[in-house]
């Protein structure tokens, strides 16, 4: 018989216990629900770690707020290519900050009917396979595998073998590029220059210029190779010539057309190399350019291998995105380039501007037939100029239709393949060309950066130390922590 001081609780008090449990609990689901939804439709990402999750680069954002039309992507990569869960997190990642960019994956070996209407689409070989496929404004951009890794040599087999392991993977770069291609209508015709030692836009080679001219290609580019001769001029679509490095005299007739190209509007990038015998300065002077004949030394910026750091640009619309970013691009050897407004054969209206220049150590050096080098000039020594002719003041330079722009470099070293990618020396070529096209959207910010693998390698007392943390004592630590605290319980 209960006693009124121990009296059990009555039925509809344990139903009220009840029912403020079942409240509670569905208050608590109702909250994580809200939570979950509004997570799912309001997230930001953050990176913690550098090498795990980088950040899209500022080129990249700024593409991809200006983007306004759909971009269709197609990853068609086998499920078992370890480089296909990269991918498909970094297009998650395109889509998150523009959901304009929308992308389907398919596998060919588990699905074939969709992996057959993917090859008719795209006119793919029949073994295609491990592709990323951009589709945007009727065009089409296709990433292969093998331009998403870079693979580094990483030791020899028993038997002398080189053994290559991926180092980077470079999925922002070519995603970025892809994307700018194929939302961009415009196909620019770019020539480069032959016949007169030039280094080769297809030669894959240390001294080629292979990874310039994909470089080109990622813009967008048609590029083409061109020799002058007296019944070759300038092509009426060219819209870029380049000159790279040339080292033999170009004839009279084809200086004559290269000048008339410049005064029809045209656009030339000029890479001048130290021993460079093509006979440009007269034309180079009608442009208030002065090429040196001598070779830029810098102490102070001078680094081991005896490549020269620039880390001074100025003011100008092709350097301001590398003036900011505070990079530096590398040359080999160059020779000065100036700027001279006031020259005589310039024509009026002539706008030119040095972009980088050296150090306050810099001074120019030519190396006498008898002697040694002796300074000629000493100071902040400028290495590259920009020319620009026709601008018409108020008027946005995208809008002209017949402006005259020049670039010359003291050096066509820093953009072969073995060079290229070393510091900002893409950055600057990117940058320059895009200001030569008139790409002024594609001025602000860099590039992104490849998303390096490290590998970590420990000693056999490392390795036993780990597995004992790891497996018996943080394992133990709980239990015992767990005993303590029950004992106190029971006590």
């Amino acid at each position: 018989m209960s006693t009124p001081g121990n009296e059990s609780y009555s039925t509809g008090r344990r139903w009220g216990g009840w029912v403020n449990c079942a409240l509670a609990v569905l208050s608590v689901l109702a909250l994580a629900a809200m939570a979950n939804y509004l997570s799912h439709r309001h997230y930001t990402r953050t990176s913690v770690a550098e090498n795990i999750d980088l950040e899209f680069s500022s080129r990249t954002e700024l593409m991809l707020r200006q983007l306004d039309n759909e971009v269709k992507v197609t990853v068609f990569y086998d499920e078992e290519e370890s480089t296909r869960v990269l991918v498909l997190e970094l297009l998650k990642k395109y889509q998150h900050a523009n959901p304009l960019v929308r992308f389907t994956a398919v596998n060919p070996l588990r699905e074939p009917a969709r992996a057959r209407e993917v090859i008719r689409r795209c006119r793919l070989p029949a073994q295609a396979r491990n592709l990323i496929i951009f589709e945007a404004n009727q065009r089409m951009q296709i990433v292969t595998h093998g331009q998403l890794t870079k693979m580094d040599a990483t030791g020899r087999t028993a038997k002398g073998e080189l053994v290559f392991k991926r180092t980077a993977f470079l999925g922002e770069l070519h995603f970025t590029s892809a994307i700018n291609v194929v939302s961009n209508p415009v196909v620019p015709r770019v020539y480069f220059l032959t016949g007169h030692g030039e280094h080769s836009a297809t030669n894959t080679g240390s001294a080629g210029y292979a990874k310039c001219h994909r470089l080109l290609k990622d813009l967008g580019a048609v590029v083409a190779p061109l020799r002058l001769n007296q019944n070759t001029p300038v092509p009426a679509d060219c819209r870029l010539l380049v000159l790279a490095g040339p080292q033999t005299e170009i004839a009279p007739t084809e200086l004559a057309k290269l000048k008339q190209y410049l005064e029809n509007g045209g656009r030339m990038l000029l890479l001048l190399s130290r021993d460079s015998r093509a006979g440009l300065e007269y034309l180079l002077e009608s442009w208030a350019v002065t090429a040196h004949n001598d070779v830029i030394v810098d102490p102070e910026n001078t680094l081991g291998d005896g490549t020269l750091r620039v880390q001074q640009f100025m003011p100008h619309p092709s350097v301001r995105a590398l003036q900011k970013a505070k990079v530096s691009v590398r040359l080999l050897m160059p020779r000065g380039v100036e700027a001279h407004t006031q020259s005589a054969l310039a024509p009026e209206g002539i706008q030119a501007t040095p972009l980088m220049v050296t150090g306050p150590t810099g001074s120019a050096r030519e190396t006498g037939a008898d002697g040694p080098a002796t300074p000629m000039r000493t100071g902040s020594l400028s290495l590259a100029v920009a020319v620009e002719k026709g601008a018409i003041p108020g008027v946005k330079a995208e809008n002209a239709t017949r402006l005259t722009r020049l670039v010359v470099v003291g050096d066509s070293a820093f953009l072969r393949n073995d060079r290229i990618d070393t510091d900002a020396n893409r950055e600057f070529a990117w940058h320059t060309i895009n200001w030569l096209l008139n790409r002024a959207a594609l001025l602000k910010g860099i590039g992104p950066k490849p998303i390096h693998e490290y590998r970590f390698e420990y000693t056999k007392p490392q390795k036993h130390r780990m597995f004992a943390l790891l497996l018996v004592i943080l394992p133990a630590g709980t239990l015992l922590l767990g005993a303590m605290v029950w004992l106190r319980r029971r006590a």
